[in-house]
């Protein structure tokens, strides 16, 4: 079975790349910070220093840092190939005269331009030591923000709540998305930075650290006003607990007419808790994934089931969009099985009462 996705998701993979000339993830040069020429740091050692785009290695990450004169040394800016992070460490501050804190990130600027009524997103995972939501992020002065021809157009901490999100990964690290749609616009090279930079903060509210990883950018189209997503296939399916879900999942993207929308970024999301799965969509795999939907309107995913028992809904979101796909899933444990099976003398397969999920709790 294994082998079997494998297969599955790179010959997905290879047509969804292929066939994205006019959506999909844009390049990213050393975006999961694999490269040993990029790796190094800069930043840290005397009070007061600064430095604006310096190089990291040989590029194309760069880093920009500030201490305070008489006060405080610059954080250090690090990218390790080894750990594929970037991380911002040495954030301090002190209150004398005034609260004063240091701060930095690390940029860069894309081969990629800006191009009119289209929707940018860019994707990054943030490990601050503990699980921070947004506005703690916000006040912490913490987080990601998208360019254009050196200007900022939106960032994490300042962003209306229907341009951000942020999801766990884990028990420290959040998937942050934060996206900006254009109007018509001269083309501008995008650009986008990792941020620690805290304002007037005690020390007690500052982060001490923000390691970042895994960064990525999409271009897209902007669903119009009345579209609707909705589930087209699979949508009520279960599966023994650490198996994978029999059917394929999509769902269609139409606007105010009826028609489909190719080119759109759906957003994927499974429970953070209890009974859940993870998520296979091209080269995207986790809890929480995104997937652009092909010239039918259409996206298709796959997904297994962790190892609790249990009913669930897998959700399907795009911004600006009312609607949402829901998906009513069921892991079924061992038992349970066992005993649908002998209530039900004579029946083949497994129970699909992933709906109203009755019975054989």
């Amino acid at each position: 079975m294994a082998a079997f996705r494998s297969l599955c998701v790179a010959l997905v993979a290879g047509f969804w790349l292929a066939g994205a000339a006019s959506a999909g993830f844009l390049v990213v040069p050393n975006g999961d910070f694999s490269v040993p020429a990029n790796a190094g740091s800069v930043g840290g050692g005397v009070i007061g220093a600064s430095g604006t785009d310096v190089p990291i290695g040989s590029g194309p990450w760069t880093g920009s840092y500030n201490g305070v004169l008489g006060l405080l040394v610059p954080p250090t800016l690090e990218i390790s190939s080894v750990t594929k992070t970037a991380t911002i460490s040495g954030l301090l501050g002190v209150d004398m005269l005034g609260i004063v804190n240091n701060g930095g990130h690390f940029g860069q600027t894309l081969a990629s331009s800006t191009q009119s009524n289209k929707r940018y997103t860019l994707i990054a995972h943030l490990n601050a030591g503990v699980l921070l939501d947004l506005p703690l992020l916000a006040t912490a002065g913490t987080g990601i923000s998208l360019h254009a021809g050196g200007s900022p157009l939106v960032a994490s901490t300042t962003a209306p709540a229907a341009q951000v999100r942020a999801d766990a990964v884990d028990a420290t690290t959040l998937r942050i998305q934060l996206h900006h749609d254009t109007g018509t616009v001269t083309p501008a090279p995008l650009g986008l930075q990792l941020f620690d930079r805290p304002q007037g903060l005690l020390t007690a509210a500052l982060v001490a650290s923000a390691e970042y990883s895994d960064v990525r950018m999409a271009e897209s189209a902007i669903p119009g006003g009345n579209s609707t997503l909705t589930v087209s296939g699979g949508g009520s399916q279960s599966a023994p607990v650490g198996q994978p879900f029999p059917s394929t999942m999509t769902a269609i993207v139409r606007d105010e007419n009826g028609n489909p929308v190719p080119d759109t970024l759906v957003t994927l999301t499974a429970p953070a808790e209890g009974a859940s799965a993870t998520l296979h969509a091209g080269l995207e795999s986790g809890r929480v994934i995104v997937a652009f939907t092909d010239a039918n309107g259409q996206i298709s995913f796959a997904s297994d089931a962790n190892e609790i028992a249990g009913c669930f809904t897998l959700i399907g979101e795009v911004p600006g969009i009312s609607s949402r796909a829901v998906f009513h899933m069921r892991n079924y444990s061992p038992q349970q099985i066992a005993a649908y099976l002998a209530a039900n003398p004579g029946v083949n397969g497994l129970p699909q009462d992933s709906v109203f999920c009755n019975g054989f709790q």
